[in-house]
């Protein structure tokens, strides 16, 4: 199992299904959209003196939006905006059950976005620390993990069927796979899983970063060929596992559609776990719950007896 440390989810899955922690209540039609996207441009630049700009909205816990911002320097940040987007709430989002939401946000944006080589941050006055001002810097470090409780396991489920997913089998138990194209462990468990395909259908989710922006390049190609499970399948049988690299070559254009998806199902996993692990598999199992597990079940067999038929 891999867990080292872009772009953000989008508005266009069902808040409940993105909601860290909290299933997050939806916004007032008033509060949504373009009229949402509006409000998060004009607080940020304002804030910003005009140096920053908004990447994406996402639903947070309670009505909180999500706002992911790049400054002059091609950072990424990210803050929350009230839920009709009145003012900007800056500084880290706790739960009771001491969940930093904002650092959870943070690792997954750091994990997809390209490095930068200056680091002067996003607002003077105060938001993200103007350049040469020390600011506590809230974000999950390497080798660290986000304590606290993750995003329940339903909602886990939920968000998996809506993802853009590749199915792969003809069985009546199904799940749900998050992969990076160059994760070794994920091409394990894909030669494994090729003796149940008539007892599975699994739907391979991708998502990007383990290698920064070759992840990221690899899992939008096999999104966005013409035929997905033919890229998925070159890039699996093709697996170089010395260098840890997928069989897939990177694309020469990349289809922003299919980028979004990459970037929203890695910001997804993130926000469900607490951090970014690969293989992740989600599942309804035979007791009726939803369930899922990171890293390669020890007994593949056994562990898919126990998927809901």
């Amino acid at each position: 199992m891999r867990s080292p440390r872009k772009r953000m989810a989008i508005l266009f899955f069902s808040l409940a299904a993105l909601a860290a922690c909290h299933k997050a209540a939806p916004s007032p039609p008033a509060s949504s959209g373009a009229g949402l996207m509006k409000s998060a441009s004009l607080l940020i630049g304002t804030l910003s003196k005009n140096t920053a700009s908004v990447v994406r909205l996402y639903p947070g816990p309670d009505g909180l939006v999500g706002v992911i911002f790049k400054n002059q320097s091609g950072v990424m940040r990210v803050v929350w905006m009230t839920p009709h987007g009145a003012a900007i709430v800056p500084g880290p989002v706790i739960t009771a059950a001491g969940q930093d939401l904002t650092g959870i946000a943070q690792q997954a944006v750091d994990a997809v976005s390209k490095p930068v080589t200056s680091a002067p941050s996003g607002f003077p006055g105060g938001i993200g620390g103007a350049a040469g001002e020390q600011v506590p810097d809230t974000r999950p470090q390497a080798g660290s993990s986000v304590q606290g409780k993750k995003m329940s396991a339903d909602d886990f489920l939920l968000m998996s069927r809506h993802l853009k997913s590749i199915p792969l089998g003809r069985g009546s138990r199904t799940v749900w796979i998050y992969f990076d194209p160059n994760c070794i462990f994920c091409n394990r468990l894909w030669e494994e899983m090729k003796p149940f395909d008539k007892v599975v259908t699994a739907h391979w989710i991708p998502v990007g970063f383990l290698k920064k922006d070759d992840s990221l390049k690899k899992a939008t190609g096999i999104l966005q060929a013409r035929n997905p499970l033919l890229a998925l399948r070159e890039n699996e049988d093709r697996f170089d596992t010395e260098t840890e690299e997928g069989g897939y070559p990177n694309p020469g254009k990349i289809d922003v559609a299919s980028e979004r998806s990459v970037a929203t199902s890695t910001i997804g996993l993130g926000q469900a776990t607490g951090e970014l692990a690969t293989p992740t598999i989600v599942y309804q199992g035979t007791d009726g719950k939803a369930h899922s597990v990171m890293g390669m079940p020890e007994d593949l067999r056994r562990f898919l007896a126990g998927v809901k038929n």
